[in-house]
This record gives C-alpha cells, structure tokens and sequence, in this order.
C-alpha cells in the first residue's frame, strides 16, 4: 500500500513538474517579452551583447546553473515577435551552453530565453553583420601619428 502511495504521488509530482517547463516553451515570444530574474544565465559572448562579424554564423555562449533550460530566438521587427531558431536545451553539470546561429544581411537581434521551475530570464543581444568588402577596407587604413598632425 505505501508503495503504491508513492507511486502515485511521484506520477503526480511529475505531471505537475512537466506543465510548468514547459508552458516556458513556445515557438514564438511577444517582441517586449519580460522575465522576473536576471540570473539564471550569464551571457559570456558577445561581452557586451552585441557584436559586429563578417562571417555568416555567431557562437552565443553563457554559463547557467545546471537543469537551466535554453532557448534562442530570433526577433522580427515587422511583426514585433521573436521566432524560435534554437530548441530548447539544458544546462548539464559543466554549467556551460553555446549555440550556433546563423546570421543574415538584415537585423540579427536574438533573445536567449532561459527559464527553470520557478523563473524566467530574456537576454536580448545583437549581432551586426558586416559585409567582407567593408572589413578588407577597414584593414586597409594605417593608422600613424603622421595622421593626426
């Protein structure tokens, strides 16, 4: 009979468990999206969340605390909303999270949204993709003090 008590109350407490994961979990999120913590992750790169690259992907990487559930977003400006790029992953023990995302000639504002059982936290950054041409011509300026006198 305890047994079957247990039972019961573990199938319980993990149906109750699995709805508030994941109604955090959507394919899209409203463009104001709101969390109520800032410290489920820390965004490592970009440092400052945004970033200029002339390639045509960028390496998002945070550190969170393990069971951390990740996802990224992509936002639209038209439409004022954030479509899903990147499933949803955990966070395992190292604490540690990258993702890959590609990049396109327009706007690349992403939103890594990261929740758990009791919290949820947007971290919006910006990625500015520049074209080859403008870097070669970035790297063809010599900067001297002759220039400045």
């Amino acid at each position: 009979m305890l047994k079957k008590l247990m039972a019961i109350m573990l199938v319980f407490m993990f149906a109750v468990s699995v709805p508030i994961v994941a109604s955090a979990y959507s394919d899209t999120l409203p463009g104001w999206v709101t969390g109520n913590t800032d410290s489920l992750i820390y965004i490592k790169r970009p440092e400052s969340h945004w970033a200029s690259t002339s390639d045509k992907t960028y390496t998002i990487s945070a550190v969170g605390a393990e069971g951390t559930y990740v996802a990224v977003y992509k936002y639209d400006a038209s439409s004022d909303t954030y479509y899903l790029v990147k499933g949803a992953t955990q966070i395992g023990a190292s604490g540690l999270y990258s993702v890959v995302v590609d990049l396109t000639d327009d706007s690349n504002v992403f939103c890594v949204y990261a929740w758990n059982d009791w919290a949820t936290q947007p971290v919006q950054i910006s990625i500015n993709k520049i074209k080859k041409s403008t870097v070669d011509k970035l790297k063809g300026i010599t900067v001297t003090i002759r220039n400045f006198f």
